[in-house]
């Protein structure tokens, strides 16, 4: 007799304790093997499971599904089956030798059944499923669940649902109602087809002669997230089948018993994206005034705005709204870099505005950083408190002792957006968007009034240097470590550029001078006097952005008059000068944090460093903050404790051109993993997760997603 081909399809995550009794027990079926195809979809497993089934089951096909769904994961087993008949089986599940065999011959005795289960025990033999029905209150549970087993379900029989840990699907069925709504990742979703097959006239059998054991929730990821996702996969179900319910599931919902208010409050947009997806015009307007007024009890007009405006990302109306925040916008800097270029890699993703103080243009932005930020656009919003002053810098630590937070009309802001990217680290600026990012550049000051940081989604850190101060100056843990993007120049290792006699430095003519030219020029003096044959021909190049009337600015030109020493002086250079600049020198000398006590006085990166190094300039800097995490110390480059330390490696390697010119290329190779590229890739990812967890389609996991992007 020829038997209809069966294909039956396992969903794998960390199943490695419970494949090889699985498979054992469908190769003891008495069906034939020829008849008989086995796939397994694998979401991307981290234990021994692929590893286990070449060795032991080679004759099982494998399908990765890059996302962990189990949803989707049955949907790509579906595409590939061959069989007449399609079942699906838990990898914690086992079947009875005449399980397969006894639910095709319930399928062929009846045409119009869909999908036919048999009975379901658990390991201790407890009924664990004999089908599924509905509870009150809109809740659904298996037939028999935790009963002994007496007989008391030993008649076979049309069912509501049924349990997908052991089941069979016609193929005609499967083909006709549509594939698995993936929006329900897991659970439910075997009530939601059930509620589609019945609509389209397939009836669901239960068989309880075919006897299938399973581990209940042994391949689930634990009782929270299986929780999680039953209540609220149990809203996108009434969404699509019963909306006028809708309102009154809220309330008998165990996030609103249990007050898990925050839970109930990121389930909303997609069970409003499924609503507007299945309903009418009529329906919607029936339903969509109760469920607002419900949600304005519970969350308030601002939260249950947002909401709404959520969904109209969901449903595709339009990007996502992201505005980001720097205080020092209209200066050039590396820090406004940083977040320029993360502005340029995603606004393709999003609707951009950068938030300024001061005035400044989208063609500044691209002229200072060379890049295409054609699809953003500025907005400036003063600051009353600042503007009073005629401050040109925002230093948040005048406002401790005030009675309001001058900061407020920037966090009234930040209400606008979707997402609200703090990219300054100015502390003092509460988040009010659904989501929000505080880029740290580094945790300038200590916890104070008006401190806000504890309110942002994420936090980004750019070194590890500023990820250790993070954790112990605010007691805070970054999610992940985002290196800055440094792309200067084009020379290559077989293109290198022609270097002149010149030590340059690049760094902010800061008020307060942290960048410590001044120290330099006088290092500089005094190298030349000591030692004039050695340096002869040598310049001293001081680069950087300055404000008018900068009185740090007219020391150094002061200085530079008084000496004797070639020491030439440029401010606020266009980018392509600065290329040029950078071309030309052979040494870089970086002394932020020179003889300082306090962290933030050290350079928190260094990205003026990696722009030498890609211009295969040497660096000689502080040995100190993130110039650790650059610089390998007498490799490809050189780090210093002192101003004598300084000149006497300058002295080493401009008597040496043949070591200078080694270094020059390993300080090259050094740079090029803080590039462009590899920053970019990285901001994408972790704004498209941003994206997903805004939609809030599937609950994200901050933890997993960090780990992944600190180790791609």
């Amino acid at each position: 007799m020829n038997l209809p081909s069966c294909s039956l399809i396992v969903v794998n995550y960390n199943g490695v304790h419970y494949l090889k009794d699985l498979f054992a027990s469908v190769h003891a079926l008495d069906y034939p093997a020829a008849s008989l195809e086995l796939i397994l979809v694998d979401n991307g497993s981290q234990d021994e499971s692929l590893s286990l089934l070449a060795a032991t089951f080679p004759q099982v096909q494998v399908i990765r599904n890059p996302v962990n769904s189990f949803t989707k994961a049955l949907n790509l087993g579906i595409q590939a089956a061959q069989g007449d008949y399609i079942g699906f089986l838990n990898n914690d599940a086992t079947v009875d030798r005449t399980w397969l065999r006894l639910l095709v011959e319930g399928l062929e005795q009846h045409p119009t059944v869909g999908a036919i289960s048999g009975k379901l025990l658990f390991p201790d033999g407890r009924i664990n499923s004999v089908g599924v029905e509905e509870q009150p209150n809109f809740y659904w549970a298996d037939r028999g669940f935790g009963e002994v087993d007496q007989g008391q379900y030993n008649t076979p029989g049309e069912v509501t649902a049924l349990c997908w840990a052991a089941v069979l699907f016609r193929r005609a069925c499967l083909e006709q109602v549509g594939p698995i709504d993936e929006d329900f990742v897991m659970y439910m979703e075997d009530i939601d087809y059930a509620r589609r097959c019945r609509d389209r006239g397939w009836r669901l059998y239960y068989l309880p002669t075919a006897i299938a054991h399973h581990q209940f929730r042994g391949s689930s990821q634990g009782n929270t997230l299986a929780e999680y996702f039953c209540n609220r996969n149990r809203f996108l179900y009434l969404a699509k089948h019963e909306p006028q319910a809708l309102a009154q599931a809220i309330a008998t919902s165990v996030f609103f018993t249990e007050h898990q208010y925050d839970l109930l409050h990121e389930t909303v947009p997609a069970m409003l994206k499924k609503l507007f997806e299945h309903q009418d015009t009529a329906t919607l307007n029936q339903v969509l005034p109760k469920l607002q007024e419900l949600l304005i009890i519970l969350y308030g007009v601002d939260s249950t705005d947002h909401l709404w405006q959520r969904l109209e990302v969901l449903l595709g109306y339009r990007k996502p709204r992201l505005g980001i925040y720097d205080h020092g916008l209209h200066f050039i800097g590396g820090g406004q870099n940083y977040v320029a270029t993360a502005a340029a890699a995603i606004q393709d993703l999003f609707d951009i505005t950068f938030i300024a103080n001061k005035p400044v243009t989208i063609a500044q932005l691209e002229e200072w950083y060379g890049l295409d930020l054609s699809r953003c656009q500025v907005k400036v919003v003063p600051i009353p408190f600042y503007e009073q002053r005629g401050a040109q810098h925002i230093d948040s630590s005048l406002v401790n002792d005030l009675p309001e937070n001058p900061f407020d009309v920037i966090a009234a802001e930040s209400r606008n957006y979707d997402i609200f990217g703090n990219a300054n680290m100015l502390e003092k600026v509460k988040p009010l968007s659904p989501l929000s990012v505080f880029f740290c550049h580094f945790p300038d000051t200590q916890r104070g009034p008006y401190f806000a940081v504890d309110d942002y989604t994420f936090i980004l850190t750019n070194s590890e240097f500023t990820s250790k101060w993070l954790r112990k100056r605010w007691e805070l843990e970054p999610t992940f470590l985002l290196y800055p993007p440094v792309e200067m120049g084009t020379a290559t290792p077989d293109n290198p550029p022609t270097k002149e006699k010149i030590i340059l430095s690049v760094g902010r003519l800061e008020p307060g001078g942290n960048k410590k030219q001044l120290e330099m020029i006088q290092a500089f003096q005094d190298l030349v006097r000591k030692h004039p044959s050695e340096l002869a021909g040598w310049q001293f190049w001081v680069v950087g952005g300055s404000t008018p009337g900068n009185p740090y600015l007219e020391k150094v030109k002061a200085l530079i008059k008084q000496s004797d020493a070639p020491i030439v002086v440029k401010t606020n250079v266009p980018r392509p000068e600065l290329q040029q600049i950078y071309a030309k020198s052979s040494l870089f000398w970086h002394a932020c944090g020179l003889g300082e006590i306090n962290p933030q006085l050290y350079e928190h990166f260094g990205m003026a460093t990696v722009e030498a190094m890609q211009s295969f300039c040497v660096p000689i800097v502080t040995d100190g903050g993130g110039q650790q995490e650059i610089v390998e110390q007498g490799i490809s480059g050189m780090r210093f404790n002192s101003i004598a330390q300084m000149q006497a490696q300058t002295l080493e390697l401009v008597t040496d051109p043949e070591r200078l010119q080694t270094m020059q290329r390993a300080a090259y190779e050094r740079s090029q993993r803080f590039r462009k590229a590899p920053f970019n890739a990285k901001v994408r990812e972790f704004f498209e997760f941003v994206c997903q967890a805004y939609s809030q389609i599937q609950r994200p996991d901050p933890q997993a997603v960090a780990h992944k992007l600190c180790h791609s």
